[in-house]
């Protein structure tokens, strides 16, 4: 692994033209009756049609909605980081491992467990990464002021949700995981790796802490909080 970092890809990544914005905010997912996309497509300036994700085009940011799992949402990464991103901001779900967080409530990830493959790629000896303070501060600061509450968390991030055993909740667990998503740690992992900024924001979606599966996405609770929490940072730069 030695000056690995330092070599350049086989596979450059090619900019996105004419989508060159400082902030990139990933939304991978709306339960259907969350009407959130018709917002932006009306505040979009352009968006462009890609296989698994869409790309839209608006005044502060570009948005990513779809590409569902690290290695996709990564890959879309490199593309929008080679057209001129600099700070990256997950607008996601997650799954409750703690009894403490329960559908609908928002938290503020502070560090990220990798437990997918992407990350090892840009950080193979690191297992836990930081978000960005400075970016996390920014967002925690306009949901306040928005009259939202917020609390920070721990996540853990996985490429394997159908192997979410008993075994492995204790595991994550004990290594102080409070929740559980798809693509935090391999975007903190990419941030980290090209010296920028990230930050994610997760609603809870399910609830897995009681060893069961408790689904949360049909709940008005949850798809209230998606408007409430994701649409003031639609705009946020």
């Amino acid at each position: 692994m030695k000056n690995e970092k330092k070599e350049r890809p086989i596979i450059k990544p090619q900019p996105v033209h004419g989508f060159h914005r400082k902030l990139i905010i990933h939304l991978p997912y709306l339960p259907p009756k969350v009407d959130l996309i018709s917002l932006i497509q009306k505040r979009a300036i352009k968006f462009k049609q890609f296989e698994g994700f869409t790309l839209y085009l608006l005044p502060r940011n570009v948005l990513i909605y779809g590409a569902i799992g690290a290695p996709l949402a990564i890959m879309v990464g490199e593309r929008l980081i080679a057209s001129g991103g600099q700070e990256i901001i997950l607008l996601g779900f997650a799954g409750s491992l703690s009894p403490s967080l329960k559908i609908g409530q928002a938290i503020l990830v502070e560090k990220a467990i990798a437990d997918e493959g992407t990350s090892r790629h840009y950080l193979p000896l690191q297992e836990i990464i930081p978000s960005s303070k400075e970016l996390t501060a920014r967002i925690e600061k306009r949901l306040e002021e928005q009259g939202l509450e917020i609390r920070r968390a721990v996540v853990i991030s996985t490429d394997a949700p159908y192997r979410e055993t008993r075994n492995w909740l204790l595991r994550a667990q004990k290594k102080g995981a409070e929740a559980v998503d798809m693509e935090t740690s391999a975007w903190l992992a990419l941030a980290k790796f090209y010296r920028l900024r990230a930050a994610a924001l997760l609603l809870i979606s399910d609830e897995l802490f009681s060893f069961r599966w408790r689904s949360g996405f049909s709940y008005p609770s949850l798809w209230t909080n998606c408007r409430n929490y994701f649409y003031p940072l639609l705009d946020f730069s």
